[in-house]
C-alpha cells in the first residue's frame, strides 16, 4: 500500500566522476538556520541557507555537511578575510553566571559553533544519495529505466529531503538527474538513488 513516509535517509555524497575527494566549501551561515545534516542549501547575500524549494535556476550551491548552528546572526564566529580563527563558540548554553550578564555555561561535550557551513558543492562530478518518494502517496519504485530522467527535491515531516518522483517537469520542478540505482537498496520500494545536480541547478 502506497504512504508519503514521514522520515527519509538524509543526502550524502557516495563519490565522484573523477575519482578525486568531492569539492566542499565552508561560508558563513545565515541567522536563524535549523536545517540538517544532507539539507541542500543556497548562498543568500553570501551566507548559507536552506534551499527554499522553489527557486530552480541556479538555486542549489551544495549539500551541507552539518546539522545549521541557529545562529543569532550571520556568520557570528565566523574568521574574516586573512584572519586566524577565533576560540570557537557554541549555541549549547544553559543559566546564567553571577556577577556575569554576558557569560553564559557551556555544558561539557557541547558541540563547537564556528559561525559556518560546510558543504559538499552540486558540481557535476559529484554523486549524491538520496531517498525516492513521491508527495502524492503514490509508490515509488525506482528502476533502471529511470536512469537519466530529472526529479525535484521535497522536505518531509522531519527535515530532511527526499527525491521526489512527483516533480518530473524540466525547468519548472527539476534540480536533479538520477545517475544510477544504489547498489544496495536496487530496484526497491523508496529505494535510494544515486544523483547529480543539474548544471541549471547550480548556484555556482
Amino acid at each position: 500500500m502506497a504512504s508519503l513516509l514521514a522520515n527519509h535517509s538524509a543526502i550524502e555524497v557516495v563519490e565522484t566522476t573523477n575519482n578525486t575527494t568531492e569539492f566542499t566549501r565552508t561560508d558563513p551561515e545565515a541567522a536563524g538556520q535549523t536545517f540538517l545534516y544532507g539539507t541542500p542549501v543556497q548562498l543568500t547575500a553570501g551566507n548559507v541557507a536552506a534551499w527554499d524549494g522553489a527557486t530552480i535556476a541556479a538555486g542549489i550551491v551544495g549539500v551541507s555537511q552539518g546539522d545549521a548552528q541557529n545562529l543569532g546572526s550571520a556568520g557570528a564566529g565566523f574568521p574574516g578575510p586573512f584572519s586566524p580563527s577565533p576560540f570557537p563558540g557554541t549555541g549549547t548554553t544553559f543559566g546564567s553566571v553571577p556577577n556575569q550578564p554576558n557569560a553564559v555555561n557551556i555544558p561539557e561535550g557541547a558541540p563547537f559553533s564556528i559561525g559556518g557551513t560546510t558543504y559538499a558543492t552540486s558540481t557535476r562530478e559529484t554523486i549524491f544519495r538520496g531517498q525516492t518518494d513521491n508527495n502524492t502517496g503514490a509508490a515509488t519504485t525506482p528502476t533502471q529505466a529511470d536512469v537519466g530522467n530529472q526529479y525535484g527535491l521535497t522536505k518531509d515531516a522531519d527535515g530532511h529531503w527526499y527525491v521526489d518522483f512527483a516533480k518530473t517537469t524540466p525547468g519548472t520542478n527539476t534540480v536533479v538527474e538520477m545517475f544510477a540505482l544504489d547498489p544496495i537498496d536496487g530496484s526497491s520500494a523508496n529505494a535510494r538513488i544515486l544523483f547529480k545536480f543539474l548544471a541549471t541547478a547550480q548556484q555556482i
